[in-house]
């Protein structure tokens, strides 16, 4: 689970909570472990999900911890959000935002409703075979609940 409370740091420098990130039909926070991936390949590889829940109220937050900084903050990832005009790369500033951290090599996927009640969490390992369908699977729920709701 998340602190909704907890400080995130966006790349353009501003302190927010994830109650100030939500959409009007919640937050898909993916939490990013410090190797899993740089914050643009995160942008890239998931910005055309990002954009179909976008237009249905859900918006989408990429957390790193602290210390993975470099990964999230470099130079090409800070280019590719203000390209795609995204507040949308974030360090959780105090290390409390996810009850448990995603593994190093790894990245969890959490979606919250308006309320913030939790409707479903995926976590993927870098090379795991099987994690496109896990992930479509998971994306297609979280659609099809911003859809009914």
């Amino acid at each position: 689970m998340i602190d909704v409370t907890a400080p995130l740091l966006a790349h353009d420098g501003a302190l927010l909570s994830a109650r100030e990130l939500a959409g009007r039909h919640g937050l898909l926070v993916f939490g990013v472990g410090r190797a899993a991936g740089r914050g643009f390949q995160m942008l890239d590889q998931f910005g055309e999900i990002g954009a179909r829940l976008g237009a249905c109220g859900i918006n989408v937050a990429f957390v790193y911890p602290r210390e993975a900084a470099r990964h999230a903050f470099d130079a090409t990832s800070i280019r590719s959000a203000r390209y795609r005009q995204t507040r949308s790369l974030f360090l959780d500033v105090d290390g409390r935002f996810f009850d448990v951290p995603p593994p190093a090599r790894a990245f969890r996927a959490i979606y919250v409703d308006g309320a913030f009640v939790q409707h479903g969490a995926v976590e993927v390992e870098q090379g795991d075979a099987v994690a496109q369908e896990r992930l479509d699977a998971f994306f297609a729920d979280v659609i099809g609940q911003c859809a009914a709701g």
